[in-house]
């Protein structure tokens, strides 16, 4: 006897779950008292019952689950392929359906627990920062800037009596005393509760380009500690911020920088001003090449060695496999209110340019 499938019940499914979706975009994109209570109230308890719940472990909890999740895709898949060269039309309509409320309510939840944050107001309207449409000049004065504070770190760096401490433990809870120091300055930028991990997947992310994520559905910070050291502050910093609410990435490295650059260690310094000095120097050399590799010619030895052997790294996992996740993640994040996609990492320039104004 054909066993009796009910497909009402997972078309309701999707339908309540694709409701509940427009009802939280719609709620945190009108930017009311909703959008508030989402982004002030309901997210910092949820984020820090997470990390209290998860942060307890040393493993990696999130990722558990994401191997969880590729195991019962790979049966799906299997058995969807059975029900197709058998003929089991309706188990694979019923399948299909259900497998389709799954994603409806997994989507629901990543927006609940963290993915709405990409329609919170920018970082740079919370500290009233006017950033203009800049000019090669503006590009020039911010790399100098920017290779002075860096020449200054690696030589900082250079003089210190041992090697630095680079254990990803130590490194993770240095980044959590950044924000504390940081919070004292802007308490919207408060991180209680630490919960940084390194990533289950190590060097496979490499194939990826991918140094760090947060994991939505437990508030996991994960980092990937197999890159090389000297990257592992920033990236730490940088995830953190997405940790504590802020989704779009030229926010995160903002705040990352914020926390990594006014940390008192020369670690941290270097990795934020680094990073930053890369983003600009490639922005310039874009309009000006000559004029980007005699900004780069200034810069320490030990900086141009550094560069070398982050690109000696990465070179031996470019191939397909990267590639195809370059152009998934600008998606992604094009999906998500990103419109400059995977260059939105770069927007922090200009960001950097008026933060440096204000300074003096």
């Amino acid at each position: 006897m054909e066993k009796e499938y009910r497909f009402g019940k997972p078309l309701i499914s999707i339908a309540l779950g694709l409701a509940g979706i427009f009802l939280l975009t719609w709620a945190v994109a009108v930017d009311g008292w909703l959008a508030g209570i989402y982004f002030h109230r309901w997210y910092d308890f949820i984020s820090t019952l997470f990390r209290k719940l998860f942060g307890r472990f040393t493993g990696s909890i999130g990722d558990v689950i994401y191997c969880v999740w590729v195991i019962i895709g790979i049966i799906f898949l299997l058995k969807s392929i059975w029900r197709l060269f058998t003929a089991q039309w309706k188990a694979l309509g019923y399948a299909l359906l259900k497998a389709a409320s799954s994603l409806c309510w997994l989507y629901f939840f990543f927006l609940l627990f963290w993915g709405a944050h990409y329609q919170r107001s920018s970082m740079v309207k919370e500290l009233g920062f006017d950033v203009q449409p800049y000019t090669k000049a503006d590009l020039y004065l911010l790399a100098d800037t920017l290779v002075k504070l860096t020449n200054r770190d690696k030589s900082a760096l250079e003089a210190l009596p041992a090697v630095p401490d680079t254990l990803p433990r130590r490194v993770f809870a240095d980044a959590a005393k950044a924000y504390g120091q940081l919070a004292r300055l802007q308490p919207s930028l408060r991180y209680s509760i630490p919960s940084v991990k390194k990533s289950m997947f190590g060097r496979y992310l490499n194939y990826l380009g991918v140094t760090g994520y947060l994991n939505p559905f437990t508030n996991e910070a994960q980092v990937n500690t197999t890159v090389p050291a000297f990257q592992v502050p920033f990236v730490t910093c940088h995830e953190i911020a997405h940790q504590i609410g802020f989704a779009p990435e030229e926010d995160a490295n903002f705040i990352g920088y914020l926390a990594a650059s006014r940390y008192p260690d020369p670690r941290f310094q270097y990795a934020a001003n680094f990073e930053m000095l890369l983003y600009t120097v490639r922005r310039l050399a874009r309009r000006d090449p000559p004029l980007a590799r005699l900004v780069w010619n200034k810069t320490h030895p030990g900086i141009r060695a550094d560069a070398k052997r982050l690109i000696d790294f990465y070179r031996q996992f470019e191939g397909p496999v990267d590639e195809f996740s370059a152009v998934f993640y600008d998606s992604y994040l094009k999906a998500n209110n990103q419109q400059h996609g995977i260059r939105s990492y770069s927007e922090v320039v200009g960001w950097l340019m008026d933060y440096y104004r204000i300074k003096g």
